[in-house]
C-alpha cells in the first residue's frame, strides 16, 4: 500500500523546536530542512535581492 504525503510548512518558535521534533518523530512524521530553492524564495519574498546593470557593477559591489 502506497502512502501519500502532504507537504506543509509550520512556523515553530526556535526555543520550542526540540520539543516538537520529538513529538513529530513519535508520530512518524518526517522533518525536512529547507532546501536552497526554498531559502532563495524566502529571500525574494522578503526583498533581500539586489539587481545590477552589468557584471562589472556586481563585481565592484562584492569587492
Amino acid at each position: 500500500m502506497a502512502t501519500c504525503y502532504e507537504r506543509v510548512t509550520l512556523h515553530i518558535p526556535t526555543a520550542e523546536l526540540k520539543k516538537y521534533q520529538s513529538i513529530f518523530r513519535a508520530l512518524g512524521l518526517k522533518i525536512e530542512k529547507k532546501n536552497a530553492i526554498d531559502r532563495a524564495m524566502d529571500d525574494i519574498e522578503a526583498g533581500r535581492v539586489h539587481t545590477f546593470s552589468s557584471i562589472d557593477t556586481m563585481l565592484n559591489a562584492i569587492v
